[in-house]
């Protein structure tokens, strides 16, 4: 028992530390996610939700892709966080800034040249749902450009373990964002009554604002991470190049694990219409609760990075399996309180189909067996990200999804007939399982366990 507790029980300031990190991270989640939560009640009321789910397909590929990025950099920036090293964090920054501002442009661009094609194939071809669609999608992209910024601010935020100001910022964002929600879907205050373009302007505008207090506030408390044009762009091919090299795969990895979430969507559309209002709701409501794994993921990642910066690599294993009892007791606690939260939460969207309401709460019950999966495999994947073993998380990543995921979707519609979105969406957790194994046997091997600072430095 004695051993047990020496391995797995850290002392009082470890447990703090994680909550420093943690809870500000998974408090703007959860406003964000709760600004998401908002939206769909309303879009629910002006019959928009399956619209909404298929026009922000497009979303759900840029935030991955945007996730690789900062997490690339990331990689480095904690590290010389840890090593004190500020004016390669200011390169850092501005790396990030450049590389998430032209993820934006492409998919700005893919959504105005290309909207309806992409709009279209989730839809399987439903008219009304492409039309729709295409109201939220042609102004929404608008926003891509802000959220590049407000990404790249907050992820630094989290390299130098000051994860409240992006929390604090956040609040204000959604704040701002439900109020012009309420006025520009409904038409209050004298303003056009808008419906679901009034959803996709109303993001726009919130994120707009918080992407200009991220600026002034940076500027005025002079962070960091914040130099000159010069300083932050004085880029060496030294510098650069072993940060692309670990980035590249974790791109490739976010975007071919987003394109894989997204065929899910055109998985569950082939069931019903329904079946996507549904999907929409229960994700909407589950994904609520998520936030305990992106805390315990941000965590992860910043206090490995930071001791392996130091070169502690014997600390960095000590606070890894610090972490595990953790994630057990956040994975029963979470389960709990999604059974509790499932009925209450979803008759705030006020459906009149029984159908759809009972399948929408059996979908949000569904995610407890998810969030309790991922937020074990977290510790694995961000202890991996953490060390820069990239190539293997691209495919304990992205590489289930479409080996296991993906291909069960699609069987259990044509090969074993399967009506219901929540029996498939049982079916597909089988990938987290596996997910589990492999990730675990990799953490064993320690080949993350590394300092990665001297490799731009040349």
């Amino acid at each position: 028992m004695k051993k047990w507790k020496d391995t797995y029980l850290a002392p009082a300031s470890f447990y703090g530390k994680i909550g420093r990190i943690a809870l500000p991270i998974a408090g703007q989640q959860i406003l964000n996610q709760g600004a998401g939560f908002v939206d769909t009640i309303m879009v629910s009321h002006v019959g928009g939700v399956g619209a909404v789910a298929v026009a922000t397909q497009l979303d759900m590929l840029l935030g991955p892709v945007s996730f690789g990025i900062n997490s690339g950099v990331n990689i480095y920036s904690s590290q010389f966080f840890g090593a004190k090293d500020w004016n390669s964090l200011k390169k850092c920054f501005g790396f990030q800034v450049m590389l998430n501002l032209l993820g934006a442009l492409l998919f700005f661009l893919v959504a105005q040249f290309a909207g309806h094609g992409v709009l279209r194939f989730y839809a399987s071809g439903d008219a009304s749902l492409i039309g729709l669609g295409w109201q939220y999608l042609r102004i929404a992209c608008f926003g891509y450009f802000f959220n590049a910024l407000i990404s790249a601010f907050s992820f630094m935020y989290r390299s130098i373990q000051q994860t409240q100001i992006p929390m604090m910022i956040g609040i204000g964002v959604n704040i701002l964002n439900a109020c012009l929600n309420y006025l520009l879907i409904f038409g209050k205050l004298g303003l056009p009554q808008m419906g679901i373009a009034g959803a996709a302007l109303a993001t726009v505008i919130a994120n707009a604002c918080g992407a200009l207090v991220h600026i002034v506030y940076a500027v005025v408390t002079q962070q960091p991470f914040l130099g000159s044009f010069r300083e932050m762009t004085a880029w060496s091919g030294t510098f650069i190049k072993p940060i692309v090299k670990r980035m590249l795969p974790l791109i490739a990895n976010e975007a071919i694990f987003g394109l894989g979430n997204t065929m899910y969507v055109k998985a569950y559309g082939l069931l019903s219409p329904d079946a996507l209002s549904i999907y929409k709701i229960g994700n909407t409501v589950g994904s609520f609760f998520y936030v305990a794994v992106q805390g315990i993921n941000s965590a992860v990642g910043l206090i490995v990075g930071e001791q392996l910066g130091r070169g502690d690599l014997a600390e960095a294993k000590r606070c890894v399996k610090y972490l595990f009892p953790v994630s057990a007791v956040l994975a029963a606690c979470v389960a709990l309180l999604i059974s509790l939260l499932a009925q209450p939460l979803v008759s705030l969207f006020g459906l009149t189909d029984a159908s759809i309401a009972s399948g929408a709460v059996l979908m949000v019950r569904l995610f407890s067996v998810r969030i309790a999966a991922r937020l074990f495999n977290v510790i694995f994947m961000s202890t991996i990200r953490a060390g820069g073993d990239s190539v293997f998380l691209m495919f304990l990543d992205c590489g289930i999804v479409w080996l296991v995921g993906v291909p069960l979707a699609f069987l259990s519609v044509y090969a074993f007939q399967v009506t219901s979105i929540a029996a498939m969406f049982a079916i597909i957790q089988c990938e987290q399982l596996v997910r589990m194994l492999i990730g675990y046997r990799r953490y064993k091997q320690g080949k993350w366990c590394r300092n990665l600072t001297a490799e731009t430095q040349g």
